[in-house]
């Protein structure tokens, strides 16, 4: 399995957004999500590594960045009304929220949602969730809209819960100039250490809310773990 291919079987960022893609590179305020690792010469060399894991993590990294990256922007949304108590939660907000946005003539499709909050929240809602569908479960909201739920992790932390129509938010990407691809991934040799690979996977883009009436933000309180353990630091894109 390449880099990319990796990559794009695991990219969520088309549900979240209207993607556009564009072939400026001209510099700009465009976020970079980008890792990079280094392997031993030895290693790229050998038949029996298991480069289908390295590369599906190091895909999957950016995939994470790009969800880290979308919550960071969506957590801008101020936060009114009584928040949900961690420690005794009750979600009727999330409901309240999807009925604000359909009333206001919005079409709420995503649910941003804490991890830590992941046993009590599909107890509470376990009969309007669909479990089987994919690539991620689906609320049903009583007489409304279906949600699609998307959940925080250690990679892409989330301090609350998001309801928004992903019809007013737009994620620009950057096409790489020679592939023509979303992601760019490069493979070199580095200045150090010796006898070693480079790795590179990179995306440029930029997330915009168009519309900031048809994001709700649900504020949570209390001192649970809401974005689970952390994950293999290794795998962490880095952002500039």
């Amino acid at each position: 399995m390449t880099i990319r291919r990796a990559y794009e079987r695991e990219i969520v960022i088309d549900h979240l957004a209207q993607v556009v893609e564009e072939r400026d590179r001209t510099p700009s305020d465009y976020r970079v999500l980008s890792n990079d690792e280094a392997r031993h010469l030895q290693h790229f060399n050998d038949d029996s590594y298991h480069w289908d894991s390295y590369c599906q993590q190091l895909g999957r990294s950016i995939v994470f960045g790009e969800i880290g990256y979308v919550f960071e922007e969506l957590q801008h949304i101020p936060a009114p009304g009584v928040p949900i108590d961690s420690r005794h939660p009750r979600f009727d907000a999330v409901l309240s929220a999807t009925r604000e946005l359909t009333a206001l003539g919005h079409r709420p499709n995503i649910l941003c949602a804490p991890i830590g909050l992941f046993v009590p929240f599909t107890e509470q809602n376990n009969r309007t969730i669909d479990w089987y569908s994919t690539p991620n479960e689906l609320l049903i909201a009583p007489g409304g809209p279906t949600l699609e739920i998307h959940w925080s992790s250690a990679l892409a932390p989330l301090d609350r819960f998001i309801v928004f129509d992903s019809r007013k938010t737009i994620w620009r990407v950057k096409l790489d100039p020679v592939t023509d691809h979303r992601l760019t991934v490069m493979i070199g040799e580095p200045p150090s250490p010796a006898e070693a690979v480079a790795f590179l996977a990179e995306t440029v883009a930029k997330f915009e809310i168009t519309d900031r009436t048809a994001v709700r933000s649900i504020a949570v309180t209390g001192e649970s773990e809401l974005n689970g353990g952390a994950d293999d630091p290794s795998s962490q894109p880095q952002s500039g």
